[in-house]
């Protein structure tokens, strides 16, 4: 290994000969393309087409109309970052090991960094993978060519730092370069000044038997500062080196020791770096010595009676929403200063619907995102209620509500399910937006219906005594890919038959978890538990969610797809959804029994329209209950809103199973013509009915406390508002009806309330409406348009943008 890295500079002339190798440049003078530019051009319509299919950013407006502009764009830091995020950690480790060998480079080059751990099937497989997304693109002649700023969004690719020869320009003097020399044991080199010296040190450095002597011969300390610098992201800040005595300062002691062998560089005056010689040499020569080994997948029993269970949550979750919207629709929940609902006023709702918190949380935030919901109101007084849009939505088929909220899960980058693990109070309308929740659910949907880690593909790590979990060989942290060195153990997750195919078995949430980590590194939590959320919690959450909406069974430690989950990850439409849905999710029955006791029972729920119309002349018995009881206040209410008796008695004779009760008519007819004898109208206020009446009210405590005098036989005022009156005169059993200046009967029910989303202002222009007053993002071009357009078969329409050319 001494002879391959006879000075490891990795781009001088003793780099290794994997990273020496080049493939030849054409110039760019208008006439050949550049290097990226010229791979991407050499691809079939077809591989182009893919490759715009699989990368959508790509094709959005402008469209590239060149392919050095596609190059350009297909190189940028955000194009590629959302490209690294569709792969699974052994293709991730290929494309790290691929920035830091640097493109053009060549497959033999290729697998001679990647050393004995990764066997040739599995890295042309993984090479295939890559050159789908664009990222290392196979010439005829065995040249790989790639974007030249892969490294971007690996921050530091393989945890490396600067080599020895950038570090020499910063910090590092001839004197020091000599002393590191004779620490390590290494002979002076024959040339004369700084650059043979700096040679020198690379070599030595990269050498594995001199840098494990010299790491042998740490103390304690310098040990645990150099596993510190080696696991951090960046350089390390230690005070006091150079101080002499080091006073006060306990790590500047081990920093010179290690200072003093070449194991640590500075960068500045305090902050010190292993170089990337150093780094190579402590793990044997190689970037990555250990693969990652897929998780192994065992069968687990199916959840009993799964799509039953998946059917009837799923009606749970829209006659829940139902519910909200029949609360909502004319009385809408008003809102506290921090842009939420208030504690107290959710988990009234909560409990009516029977709902926890956070479900209910959950599903007014999925009901926002749908555009069923809104907010509203003048300032000061914002309020959540129903849009325009929601008329129309609760007049359609269950089915359907049910897929606009399962495809506004999908779709939201809105991270509802927040709700499910805070520990705190739920706060619907304060999540945070996330741009990886809507991969993370297809992630795990996919999961559960084929949860095989890596189909097709068989493990290619050496066995346990030098794969990834070996001491021996451990693998270097990195600045953004927090699972690199995480063991992936064998957990209970079954096989799937086939790609793409439902699942016989459940899968075990604890090995979910595991293939989520394999198969999306850069979507979901670190394993270790290091980063913002934790692994395991978010999949629970995640599955919680799921199952609230039917398109996940959980049970125990198991889970298993649901409804309609192949074709949520087919990524069909509401009408698609429903479709499939429409056996399990029938529409709410219009018929309700009503009992001799004056309660109707509906205990499967009822068509939101029918349900709008009995909450308005009866009231819930217990919260979340399918019974309602009728008595003198809920008629008294429903008369306040312009019904008749008639009106009344209609409505329960057509949706009622059985046939009214003689008590009920009578109670109905009783309310009625009680209903109205009192009227209420404006003088400011004034109050006409029967003289006896009337002259009671005014002699009454309410009548004295609201001012109220008598101008003649049955007919008195008072300055107070007619609401006031209306309710003092309810309050003290009294049936009055307020009334027009004409002297007609004036309805006085709560008329329905929508809200009308306003759209949030682009910086460039205004922008429709989209959930929140989001700007809505411009659909891509399709890709064949596109493909068209870089081959020059259609003429490209003049745009004011820079056409940006990519020099690969």
């Amino acid at each position: 290994m001494t002879g391959d890295l006879e000075a490891g500079t990795l781009g001088g002339s003793g780099s290794p000969r994997w990273r020496r190798a080049t493939s030849p440049r054409p110039p760019f003078q208008g006439g050949p393309l550049p290097g990226y530019a010229a791979a991407l051009s050499g691809l079939s319509d077809a591989e182009l087409h893919r490759l715009l299919e699989r990368r959508p950013d790509l094709t959005s407006p402008p469209a590239p109309a060149s392919f050095p502009e596609l190059a350009g764009r297909a190189g940028t830091p955000a194009s590629l970052a959302a490209a690294l995020r569709t792969l699974d950690l052994g293709a991730l480790r290929l494309a790290e090991l691929l920035a830091v060998v640097g493109v053009p480079t060549t497959v033999t080059a290729l697998a001679e960094a990647a050393g004995p751990g990764l066997d040739p099937a599995r890295l042309q497989s993984g090479l295939a993978t890559l050159a789908e997304l664009g990222i290392a693109l196979p010439g005829p002649d065995g040249t790989i060519s790639g974007p030249p700023g892969l490294g971007a969004p690996f921050g530091r690719p393989g945890g490396l730092g600067p080599p020895v020869a950038e570090l020499a320009k910063v910090g590092v003097s001839a004197e020091r370069l000599e002393r590191i020399l004779a620490n390590l044991g290494a002979s002076r080199p024959r040339g004369t000044g700084k650059p043979a010296l700096v040679r020198a040190v690379s070599a030595a450095l990269a050498d594995p038997a001199t840098v494990a002597r010299a790491a042998a011969a740490a103390d304690q300390d310098a040990r645990r500062l150099l596993d510190e610098a080696l696991a951090s992201a960046g350089p390390i800040t230690v005070m006091g080196v150079g101080y002499g005595r080091f006073a006060g300062y306990p790590d500047a002691e081990p920093a010179n020791w290690l200072l003093e062998r070449g194991l640590l560089l500075p960068v500045t005056y305090s902050q010190l770096v292993v170089p990337r010689e150093a780094a190579l040499g402590l793990r044997g020569g190689l970037v990555f010595p250990g693969w990652p080994r897929p998780p192994a997948v065992e069968p687990v029993d199916p959840v009993p009676d799964g799509p039953a269970r998946a059917a009837a949550a799923a009606t749970r979750a829209v006659i829940a929403a139902e519910g909200i919207c029949a609360r909502l629709d004319r009385e809408p929940l008003a809102l506290v200063r921090a842009g939420t609902v208030a504690v107290r006023d959710l988990g009234r709702l909560a409990r009516d619907l029977d709902l926890a918190d956070q479900e209910l949380a959950l599903l007014v935030d999925l009901l926002v995102e749908a555009r069923v919901l809104a907010v509203g109101g003048p300032f000061g007084q914002r309020s959540l209620g129903l849009r325009p849009e929601a008329d129309a939505w609760l007049s359609a088929a269950r089915s359907r509500r049910w897929a606009d909220l399962a495809a506004a899960w999908r779709s939201a980058d809105l991270a509802v399910e927040d709700h499910l693990v805070a520990r705190d109070r739920a706060r619907p309308l304060a999540g945070r937006r996330f741009a990886a929740a809507a991969a993370r659910r297809r992630a795990l949907l996919q999961a559960l219906v084929d949860p095989s880690p890596d189909p097709g593909v068989p493990s290619t790590l050496p066995p346990p005594d030098g794969g990834v979990d070996s001491p021996q060989h451990p693998i270097p942290p990195s600045a953004t890919l927090p699972l690199r060195g995480a063991p992936h153990r064998e957990a209970g997750i079954p096989h799937a038959a086939s790609p793409g195919a439902a699942s016989p078995g459940a899968t075990g949430i604890e090995g979910l978890a595991r293939v989520l980590a394999w198969r999306g590194p850069m979507v979901w939590p670190d394993p270790a538990g290091s980063g913002p959320d934790e692994l395991e919690a978010t999949v629970r959450a995640m599955l919680d969610a799921a199952a609230f909406l039917g398109v996940a069974v959980v049970e125990g430690g198991r889970a298993q797809a649901g409804l309609a989950a192949e074709r949520w990850l087919e990524g069909d439409g509401p009408a698609g959804l429903a479709e499939v849905a429409e056996a399990a999710l029938p529409d709410g029955p219009d018929r309700f029994l009503l009992a001799g006791d004056l309660t109707v029972v509906a205990p499967g729920g009822l068509a939101p329209g029918v349900e709008t119309r009995l909450a308005g002349l009866a009231d819930r018995e217990a919260a979340g209950s399918g019974t309602w009881r009728i008595h003198d206040a809920s008629l008294r209410r429903a008369f306040d809103e312009g019904h008749t008796a008639e009106d009344v008695l209609e409505f329960l004779r057509r949706h009622s199973s059985t046939p009214l009760s003689q008590a009920l008519e009578y109670l109905v007819a009783d309310v009625a013509r009680r209903h109205g004898r009192l009227r209420v109208g404006g003088a400011t206020t004034y109050l006409r009915g029967d003289p006896a009446m009337v002259a009671g009210a005014v002699r009454s405590a309410a009548g004295r406390r609201l001012g109220l005098r008598e101008l003649a036989p049955g007919v008195a005022v008072t300055g107070r508002s007619q609401r006031e009156l209306l309710a003092a005169l309810r309050k003290a059993g009294e049936a009055p009806l307020a009334e027009e200046p004409d002297g007609s009967p004036r309805p006085e029910g709560a008329r329905p309330v929508r809200h009308v989303q306003r759209a949030a202002p682009d910086r460039l222009g205004p922008a429709g409406a989209v959930p929140n007053g989001r700007a809505a993002d411009g659909p891509g071009m399709d890709p064949a348009t596109v493909v068209d357009r870089l081959r020059g078969r259609r003429p490209v329409p003049a745009t004011g943008t820079d056409q940006r050319v990519a020099r690969g």
